[in-house]
């Protein structure tokens, strides 16, 4: 394909030599020259750039051809002192770029960039609470990226393993992916320059890392036999390959994922521009197979009814959601007020992969106001990226990412460690939390953070069920009570203790509660709860909790009936003199 676009290039920009005043003898000269010339810039050009002709005037290509214009006109003019017929060319094609560009400023299309992102769903914090679960500690992401990557680097090495010296990791594609209920990073292996290449028959593998257990081993997937790939070279290399076929899109998001049966692909995402050279939409998916070079495209209408698709998380990708939320942010009540009023102007921050209770892949991106004056949060958007629908829930003030990063080192400078650039809001209690895994001076898990948006205050423990422990601790001790309102699934239990066990931890001495009829077990911390050193089986207990389905549910009320404490009434001495 390379090939046959340079060829085109080359006679389009060569024939602009018989539009010059040059005599048909040098004419005849001239042409073969200037066509081999320009062929061999055109295929460099087109076989390094491998320029998209999605665009309009068909981009980058019909650029280098305007190019080529201006250089038969430049050689014209400083030969012939004057200007030929084929300065029109590279005059007529700049001025269609120029128009063309433009025609899609946002001051002409500032409704059609707002509507990139189609229908809005616009919900309130009480619809949050309501609609987002309750944290499971036991599916917290507390491997973030850099910790996962430094991970993966030990698996090349361990039990004697050199692949590393051949195929180090290819960080860049480092891709996080549900795989059958967990959580994990994959991190494909790629040649180490061209004489591996040579000397290879395919990559061997890839290393799978948990997402979830930052203490879990990571595991090195060997047997493959992956020959396109990111750093292969020639017809081999994976962008190359793809080239030949989707050189009309733009092609973005090269991720790495595993479907249900093991068997890795590429998948990319493959998009369109809508306005002039803006406005980038979702066509669909590529499917890639690195091993035999197979590809599928799939329409992105198609995926949602394609069963053997559900093992691909990501259609839509991170840096189009927070073009989306950007352009409507700025534009959804017009190109004055984004220019002029500057009235209720927000922008996105950085999209985070997070996983909704039906599985579905889901990116949140905290929204804060364009206005440097004002840098707390005003809401959440949550983005199924999958099927590109945007949901909007406004909070009452926040944190912004920035903020709450800064509230988790302060935390914890003193003993060298930082929080991770991760952050991923959940509810805890009903409050809306950011979860920030806390690592070490050598990039080592330490702990976890929770931060409550509103006013940044942070619990940390050295496991999520600790971090908990603390979190509610916060809560109760700053005010008594944790919010309750409107947080789903919240249940009651009244009636005996079966069982009565606790054990010592940095949080101080916590109690575990089982009674009759249920399956799980309540866990209560002595600080917040001073009945519970007279508790004994038997004794009938209240108990107010939040249905998440935990092996061990931290409570949000507890009460002894069988002792029947009250609190003790206030002798006013004052009135009795």
């Amino acid at each position: 394909m390379q090939f046959l676009l340079a060829l085109v290039a080359a006679f389009l920009g060569a024939g602009a030599v018989f539009l010059t005043s040059f005599t048909r003898k040098i004419k005849a000269i001239l042409f073969p020259i200037l066509l081999v010339l320009f062929f061999c810039i055109a295929f460099w050009n087109t076989y390094v750039a491998m320029p998209s002709l999605a665009y309009p005037l068909y981009g980058a290509f019909g650029g280098l051809i305007l190019a080529f214009w201006a250089g038969v006109t430049m050689l014209a003019v400083t030969t012939k002192k004057k200007l030929p017929y084929a300065a029109w060319l590279p005059i007529l094609g700049f001025a269609a770029i120029v128009i063309t560009a433009i025609s899609g400023w946002e001051v002409f299309n500032s409704s059609r960039y707002a509507g990139l992102i189609g229908k809005v769903q616009d919900k309130t914090q009480k619809h949050w609470a309501q609609e987002i679960p309750p944290l499971d500690p036991t599916h917290i992401r507390l491997v973030p990226r850099e910790l996962a990557l430094s991970l993966a680097r030990t698996a090349l090495s361990q039990d004697g393993n050199t692949l590393g010296s051949q195929y180090p990791l290819s960080e860049e594609y480092c891709t996080l992916q549900k795989i059958n209920s967990d959580y994990w990073y994959l991190i494909p292996l790629d040649f180490k320059g061209y004489t591996v290449w040579t000397n290879s028959d395919g990559v061997p593998g890839y290393v799978k890392v948990s997402a979830v257990d930052p203490y879990a081993k990571p595991m090195l997937v060997t047997g493959k036999k992956f020959k396109y790939t990111p750093e292969a070279f020639f017809g081999d290399n994976l962008q190359r390959r793809l080239y030949q076929k989707y050189y009309k899109k733009v092609l973005l998001d090269y991720s790495f994922e595993e479907d249900d049966n093991g068997h890795a692909y590429w998948v990319i995402t493959a998009c369109s521009p809508t306005i002039a050279y803006s406005g980038l939409v979702v066509d669909g998916i590529i499917i890639f197979n690195p091993e035999t070079g197979e590809d599928r495209f799939v329409k992105q209408k198609d995926i949602e009814n394609d069963s053997t698709l559900r093992w691909v998380d990501r259609v839509m990708p991170a840096e189009i959601v927070a073009e989306y939320i950007n352009y409507w942010g700025n534009l959804k009540d017009g190109w004055w007020n984004s220019f002029w009023s500057h009235i209720n102007l927000l922008k996105a921050e950085t999209p985070t992969m997070n996983y909704a209770d039906n599985g579905r892949c889901i990116f949140v991106t905290p929204i804060t106001s364009s206005s440097n004056a004002d840098q707390a949060m005003t809401g959440l958007m949550y983005t199924d990226s999958r099927s590109g629908k945007f949901t909007y829930y406004t909070t009452s003030g926040g944190a912004t990412e920035e903020a709450i990063i800064q509230a988790v080192n302060s935390a914890v400078s003193y003993k060298n460690w930082h929080g991770s650039e991760q952050i991923i809001y959940e509810s805890v209690y009903g409050k809306m939390t950011g979860l920030v895994p806390i690592l070490g001076q050598n990039g080592n898990y330490q702990g976890l953070a929770l931060v409550e948006n509103e006013n940044k205050r942070v619990a940390i423990g050295a496991t999520p069920q600790e971090a908990l422990v603390e979190y509610q601790k916060l809560l109760m001790n700053s005010g008594g009570q944790i919010s309750v309102e409107s947080v789903r699934n919240t249940l009651e239990f009244t009636g005996p203790i079966k069982r009565l066990g606790w054990e010592i931890s940095n949080s101080g001495k916590q109690y575990y509660i089982s009674v009759e009829g249920l399956k799980t077990s309540f866990m209560i911390s002595s600080n917040l709860q001073s009945e519970l050193a007279l508790t004994r089986e038997g004794d009938i207990v209240y108990i107010k909790y939040i249905n998440s389905q935990q092996a061990a549910v931290p409570v949000m009320a507890f009460k002894n009936l069988t002792l029947g404490l009250q609190a003790a009434a206030r002798v006013d001495t004052a009135a009795k003199k």
